[in-house]
């Protein structure tokens, strides 16, 4: 039978789904009229989160009464920032709030999508939806980009800008969390440059994600304290009451563990005459950073100051665990440059784990309009042409306060070799899916894209790069001897080799 058929057959069989379940879980119009009762029994909206125990659902289909129960936290946390209460506000669903222009699309929106927007709350009184976006997009606005993001002769309106970037974020030409109503995945793109990496969705697999992930990732974010919401002042911008912290402090809690478990994958493969009892003092204390000049109150000092000292020396190929503060001090170069800046707080990197060869890095560029150097202006500006005195090793990230999409618990590797340089790889690939850039040398690991929200250019997390070297070793990617992990930091070209996979963090925010 043609798809369009099946298409159409299948469409049916949704709306009855969808009939069936209205009826059933919401009895009372007026009550999910004003979002005042729980979408799921009992069950609180923020505890529909989508979790290792609770996964998003992978059947092809839009979960649509979860997504609404996860799009109402969102509302209720935004509400609760500003002092307000939904029951104040004039409003109703998508369809009822925007009546004959939201009736006259509704025939280019799948059955399950559009259960979605009739479960949702809509008002002009709302505060902004989240940091990225603004709120779920204006019918005019559901197809705007038609013409760029469609070109499926069978369903020609199958991207939607279902949520609208805020203003402001995205240049001039901002878009917003696309949905694929054949394949009911999400991806957040802020402008319109950003669909260059993820169109088509089916060649671009990975950056694509159930609604529920996406909303779940934000709930997530917010959790930790990465994004906040609040009247308070901030530093940098602010949409509504939503702020981008430096970092959230649940994130050095988590980034400490990840060490631990890096820690324990590495001493249990030691030669059992190297596996005692793990000794529990601290790897550096606060004296032995002001010593190296990292700034008070920063994520990296929290971290360094809490995670225990390993009984092995190499934590990762040619890289080695700061045992001698005073070796640990004088490799660091950035923390001694001027950093001040009349707009706020800015954090150096910091030198974690360095070449145990004191290999250094060349971080001149090929060109004026191509920066090697990943680090802020100031470091930047402290770094001239020809230098060679950057110790290769792993940095924590620069973080300029003031500035937005910054991550402080961020990190980049600094390499003492350039990927895809005279053709001597075939190019180490970044998160999403691209190759890092030609002759770069702090770009392993990294993210390119993001599929749940931010710029390119924000660092990878620490947290996650430690638990993906855990996965190295567990794995036999990485070897274990008696002084930990085996092998010199030209283990890393690796990544732009046939093992490339072995060398890239799932994609993430």
């Amino acid at each position: 039978m043609p798809t369009s058929f099946h298409f159409k057959l299948y469409s049916l069989l949704v709306v009855i789904a969808s009939i069936i379940a209205a009826l059933i879980i919401r009895p009372n119009p007026s009550v999910d009229h004003q979002m005042s009762g729980n979408t799921v029994g009992e069950t609180d909206d923020c505890d529909l989160v989508v979790t290792p125990e609770n996964p998003a659902r992978e059947d092809g289909t839009l979960d649509y009464i979860r997504c609404a129960a996860l799009h109402k936290c969102l509302v209720q946390k935004v509400l609760d920032a500003e002092g307000k209460r939904l029951e104040e506000i004039e409003g109703g669903s998508f369809f009822q709030h925007y009546g004959h222009a939201a009736d006259e699309i509704r025939d280019r929106l799948s059955p399950s999508l559009a259960a979605f927007l009739e479960s949702i709350f809509i008002s002009d009184e709302l505060p902004p939806f989240f940091f990225w976006v603004d709120s779920i997009s204006h019918p005019s606005h559901l197809f705007f980009h038609d013409d760029l993001l469609n070109d499926d002769g069978e369903m020609p309106h199958r991207v939607v800008t279902l949520y609208m970037t805020n203003l402001g974020l995205g240049g001039g030409h901002t878009m917003g969390l696309l949905y694929d109503q054949k394949l009911h995945r999400a991806t957040m793109t802020l402008d319109l440059e950003d669909g260059e990496f993820v169109l088509p969705a089916e060649m671009h697999g990975e950056l694509w994600h159930p609604l529920e992930t996406v909303l779940s990732n934000w709930i997530h974010m917010v959790k930790i304290g990465k994004i906040t919401a609040s009247q308070d002042e901030a530093p940098n911008e602010k949409y509504g009451p939503w702020t981008w912290q430096p970092y959230g402090e649940s994130q050095v809690h988590t980034t400490v563990a990840a060490f631990e478990r890096l820690v324990d994958a590495i001493e249990e493969r030691m030669p059992i005459e190297q596996s005692v009892e793990p000794r529990q003092e601290r790897l550096l204390s606060h004296e032995h950073l002001s010593e190296a000049g990292v700034p008070d109150n920063c994520f990296i000092r929290s971290i360094l100051t809490q995670i225990r000292r390993p009984r092995f020396k190499m934590i990762a190929p040619g890289l080695e665990v700061p045992h001698d503060p005073v070796a640990f001090a004088n490799n660091q170069k950035f923390t001694t440059m001027n950093f001040e800046s009349k707009y706020g707080a800015v954090i150096p990197p910091v030198l974690i784990f360095a070449s145990a060869e004191r290999r250094v890095v060349d971080l001149d560029p090929p060109d004026r309009y191509t920066a090697f150097n990943p680090f802020c202006k100031a470091f930047k500006d402290g770094v001239p042409p020809g230098d060679r005195s950057i110790v290769a090793g792993l940095y924590s990230e620069s973080v300029e306060r003031f500035a937005v999409d910054v991550a402080e618990e961020g990190f980049r590797l600094l390499l003492p070799f350039r990927f895809r340089d005279l053709g001597l790889d075939n190019g180490a690939k970044k998160s999403d899916g691209n190759q890092v850039e030609k002759g770069s040398v702090a770009d392993l690991f990294q993210h390119g894209f993001k599929p749940f929200g931010g710029e390119w250019w924000r660092a990878q997390r620490l947290e996650a790069l430690l638990d993906h070297w855990r996965y190295l070793v567990e794995t036999g990617v990485w070897m274990v001897g008696p002084e930990g992990v085996q092998g010199s930091i030209d283990k890393f070209r690796n990544a732009g080799m046939d093992e490339s996979d072995d060398y890239v963090i799932k994609p993430s925010w």
